[in-house]
């Protein structure tokens, strides 16, 4: 039910108002901790009616503004209540965007969700408070932050409630208030409000799948007639949700449904997998067979034309042998075929209108052509689109006729292009581009033109002179007879791309895209808009077995951020050259690389004419460099910064796998293949690297990482046989599990964590699913955690290894929305996280879980561990900073540039001291020529200078001092004491060949 308002207190309602805040009052005592309300100690009934309650009450605003009660509240209660219109609550934008997810979680789950959903719009405040529940243990990760590209402002309810994916909708009107009507495979009907979502009937009666539906007002009823698998025909009353009637039409599935009041009765005309073509008198409880072909052959494709004294059904007959493919046109009053049209593909779309006063049936073709021609006689035929490609018209959707617009068709193709055509001229007006994916279904409305109180002076003709007024509308009827114009015809489509749009039919513009749904979206229509309301609304539904109600009138822009247009199937984290990075593919032939700290968007560059399955992040001398493979172009590796392409290889068989690492000297790249052959490449040039490991066969995973500054890769075969090998040499360090001790190796992760280094080995069988954890230096086995076997037709779940300061922690995402950590080492300490969609890939990097779910990524830090904070962010550790403003040292990013940075280092560490040389303080494996180098080359960079006071003999710029951050003082005021630490190697770190040498100033040093 609608809220009532909560300004409005008359004489009349003062009463009930009173007797209802004190009913609200003695629920709610209850709960009562002080000023807040704790709903995680309220009864049932109180969840499910807190808002009914507080709706009666006027006390709706508030409780909405509790995110605790809407964590505890049940999901039925508080949609029936909520308000409606474009001035809902923050709370209820919030809570609306994953509202499938809501009504079947529990308060944890739903928690979690909500949390993620606050940040996608904007709210990091809410998001904070929902992480920190009364009376609880905050959870121990919380969400950094998330993309929102699939959040729309626009939203404005949410139908739950069926199992299966929703292939059918209609939309209805019962006593003057919008509803929508939606079924699926779940053999259930459901009628719901518009405006609130709330569910108004579940009808039940059905034994198969619903196949089709429709709705039809009937005097003052509303009737909403369904079919199914079964061949059975039945009609509800919209109004009080009762059965009408049930006429089992067809042996078989209903393939098409179309309904039409006939002698005065409410009658269905219908096709089957049977091969007939019936109509149904539900009044008299008969079905008549108008047609008969082989079964099979029917389609659904169905169209009625004519007057309701002479009505008359097409169809569309696929072709069987010999039979060419043809559409049959059948009288609905004696049965009678009319006439039969034969054509050389198969029928697509299938339509009937009018062209002033004609009846025009309009067909779409398999070979990307279109055919109109003379309804009632089959007889003057024209072609329309005479250069389609097959797959260019898949979908057809003809306008209502209006007296604004002339006669035009809308065609959905499989390159999800829209065309708008003239059926008069046969001439394309339009092509909408947007949909990266099939278009499933097309709808149009025609917005009311804006009542004027007042004439427009210019165009009247009592304002200026009378030839001035003719030559105006001279003018305008010229301009209409050399284009139509389409006044205001809005356009409607759905796709596989998950997303509605909507599309200015005379301009040919996108106006707006509809995000929400996390499936393809089958249906959608629109309701006919209010004149006087301003606003107007459109209903679609798909396979996320969810519908959503859209306002067309919402002009309100898309919340920025990075935006995937398709699911992201392939994701990496690393941190090369100390930058955090993170790189997406989502399928639509982009790579995508974003900071991971803060989710922005760095870049989105073409790959290729292919999709992208697999990617990689690492570092080479000119910078840090991403990894994509497609089946199009191969191996690809690009610079980060620029997107120049380093190198492309194609090799002979597809590569499945790729992964980055090795040496900061020597970076490789190693790819897996689909004949499970493993090969690694120079990272920078792309030259092959031969080995024992690029002859081992019949690898199914593989993984890099280091130990003790020795870079190894891990490999998993499908016998379950894991083995660790030196990466440098190809030789093998270690069996970590033999053959045939456990089950086939679906992913392997590798991490050096507080405890040492540790491998993770995921184990998928049919019935059959655990993580296995080793320690990577003694092989022993640390932990295995069993985990529940996918159902079939679900993902397969994905594999993550990281650690943060504490711990090492395994996670596992999917096949759902849930992700499930655990301690690697004990496999207890487990924690779970829930996002709004399902989990296809997972990464960890920097002490952070990077997902992601659906078009959406989503970053997890540990609450004792956040992420930096801004100042952090901008200013990084001496560790992790990298040297970029200097032109000579960003020239080339290698072993030169991390020496020159060590030395600019040591000269801040060492001033205010008398120390030895410079270069003394460097290892002896250091060349003396690369010391002398680097020198000269901050020297002309005007980073250092020579001095014979000082220290080491070089003072250091202040250019230079701004490129690495200084030591801070003493608090006594005397210069703080050198450290006393290993020789520097080569790249800034103590030196391990040489770390038995330590270096300690000379006496009298403070």
């Amino acid at each position: 039910m609608n809220a009532p308002p909560e300004d409005v207190d008359d004489e009349s309602t003062a009463p009930r108002r009173r007797a209802a805040q004190r009913v609200f009052d003695l629920l709610t005592a209850e709960v009562a901790d002080g000023d807040a309300l704790r709903w995680d100690r309220a009864s049932p009934y109180l969840l499910r009616h807190a808002a009914e309650h507080a709706a009666e009450a006027g006390r709706l605003d508030s409780l909405l503004g509790d995110w605790e009660f809407l964590v505890h509240g049940d999901a039925r209660g508080i949609l029936s209540s909520s308000p409606a219109g474009p001035q809902d609550h923050t709370s209820l934008a919030v809570y609306r965007t994953s509202l499938a997810r809501h009504a079947a979680a529990r308060p944890a789950q739903r928690r979690h969700i909500l949390a993620v959903d606050a940040l996608r719009h904007q709210h990091p405040d809410i998001s904070r408070a929902l992480y920190a529940p009364p009376g609880e243990q905050n959870p121990p990760w919380r969400c950094a932050w998330s993309t929102a590209a699939n959040v729309s402002p626009a939203l404005r309810a949410s139908f739950t409630g069926h199992s299966r994916p929703l292939n059918h909708l209609a939309v209805a009107s019962v006593d003057g208030e919008p509803f929508a009507v939606t079924a699926g495979a779940d053999e259930t009907v459901r009628l719901f409000h518009a405006d609130t979502g709330a569910l108004h009937h579940a009808w039940k009666g059905h034994t198969g799948g619903v196949t089709a539906l429709a709705s039809h007002a009937h005097g003052s009823h509303t009737l909403v007639v369904t079919a199914d698998t079964h061949g059975w025909l039945r009609v509800w009353n919209a109004r009080t949700g009762r059965a009408s009637w049930a006429i089992k039409a067809h042996d078989g599935s209903v393939t098409g449904l179309r309904t039409l009041l006939h002698e005065g009765h409410l009658c269905a005309v219908s096709v089957g997998q049977d091969g007939t073509l019936r109509v149904t008198d539900f009044e008299r409880e008969r079905s008549q067979v108008l047609l008969t072909t082989a079964p099979g052959t029917l389609g659904g494709l169905l169209a009625l034309a004519g007057a309701p004294s002479r009505p008359i059904a097409l169809t569309a007959v696929s072709a069987m042998g010999e039979e060419p493919a043809q559409v049959v046109a059948v009288g609905l009053r004696d049965g009678c075929a009319l006439y039969s049209l034969p054509f050389t593909a198969e029928v697509t779309g299938l339509e009937c209108g009018e062209s002033d006063g004609v009846p025009v049936a309009v067909a779409t073709l398999s070979d990307g052509t279109g055919r109109l021609w003379h309804a009632f006689t089959g007889g003057s035929p024209r072609t329309f689109s005479h250069r389609g490609r097959p797959g260019d018209l898949d979908v057809l959707h003809l306008p209502a006729e209006n007296d604004a617009d002339p006669f035009v068709a809308v065609t959905g193709g499989a390159d999800g292009t829209i065309r708008i055509w003239d059926l008069r001229t046969e001439e394309r007006l339009h092509q909408l581009e947007g949909h990266h994916r099939a278009v499933l279904s097309l709808a149009s409305v025609h917005l009311p033109y804006p009542a004027q109180d007042d004439a427009d002076p210019e165009l009247d003709e009592r304002h200026m002179d009378r030839s001035a007024f003719r030559q105006h509308v001279r003018s305008v009827t010229q301009r209409r007879r050399t284009r139509p114009t389409l006044g205001r015809l809005i356009v409607l489509s759905s796709s596989a791309d998950d997303t509605v749009r909507s599309w200015d039919a005379d301009s040919g513009k996108e106006l707006d895209t509809y995000t929400g749904h996390t499936g393809p979206v089958r249906r959608v229509a629109a309701f006919d808009p209010m004149a006087d309301s301003g606003l107007w609304k459109a209903v679609s539904c798909g396979d996320d077995a969810t519908g959503r109600v859209w306002d067309l009138s919402d002009r309100t822009e898309h919340i920025a951020g990075a935006v995937h247009p398709g699911r992201i199937e392939a994701l990496a984290s690393a941190t090369p050259r100390g930058r955090p990075l993170l790189v997406t593919a989502c399928g639509d032939h982009r790579l995508r690389v974003l900071d991971n700290l803060t989710g922005s968007l760095l870049s989105a560059r073409m790959a290729g004419d292919s999709p992208v399955h697999a990617v990689a992040l690492g570092a080479t001398r000119e910078g840090a460099v991403s990894a994509s493979v497609s089946s199009g172009k191969g191996i690809v590796v690009r610079l980060v910064d620029t997107g120049a392409v380093l190198w492309s290889r194609r090799p002979d068989n597809p590569v499945i796998a790729v992964s980055a690492g090795g040496s900061s000297r020597r970076p490789v790249l190693v790819t897996l293949d689909s004949q499970g052959l493993a090969q690694m490449r120079e990272l920078g040039s792309g030259r092959p690297r031969s080995g024992p490991l690029s002859r081992y066969e019949g690898v199914s995973a593989l993984a890099l990482g280091r130990i003790r500054d020795t870079p190894v890769v891990v490999t998993g075969r499908a016998d379950g046989e894991i083995v660790l090998w030196n990466l440098a040499s190809g030789a093998v360090r270690r069996v970590l599990s033999p053959a045939g001790a456990s089950p086939r190796v679906n992913a392997v992760r590798f991490v050096t964590g507080p405890s040492g280094p540790r491998v993770a080995s995921q184990h998928l069988r049919a019935d059959h699913h655990s993580v296995r954890v080793t320690d990577a230096e003694t092989g022993r086995l640390l932990s295995t955690v069993r985990l529940g076997v996918p159902a079939e037709g679900e993902g397969t779940p994905v594999l993550g290894l990281g650690s943060t300061p504490d711990r090492t922690l395994v996670a596992v995402g999917g096949p759902n929305n849930e992700v499930r950590m655990w301690d690697a080492d004990t496999g207890g300490g487990s924690t779970e996280l829930w996002l709004p969609d399902t989990i296809q890939a997972l990464s960890f990097d920097n002490r952070m879980l990077t997902v992601s779910y659906g078009r959406e990524l989503a970053a997890f830090a540990p609450s004792a561990h956040p992420p930096p904070s801004d100042e952090e962010k901008e200013a990084p550790p001496r560790s992790e900073q990298r040297t970029t403003a200097s032109p000579t040292l960003a020239r080339r990013r290698g072993n030169r540039s991390a020496l020159q940075e060590t030395l600019l280092k040591l000269l801040l560490e060492w001033e205010g001291h008398d120390g030895p040389s410079l270069a003394s303080l460097l290892c002896r494996h250091v060349p003396s020529r690369a010391v002398k180098s680097a020198i000269r080359a901050l020297i002309q960079g005007r980073l250092i200078r020579p001095t014979r006071t000082g220290s080491l003999g070089y003072a250091i710029e202040p250019r230079g001092r701004a490129l690495i951050r200084p030591v801070e003082s003493a608090g006594d005021g005397r210069a703080p004491s050198p450290p006393l630490q290993k020789l520097r190697g080569i790249h800034g770190g103590p030196c391990v060949p040489c770390s038995h040498r330590r270096f300690r100033p000379p006496a009298g040093c403070h």
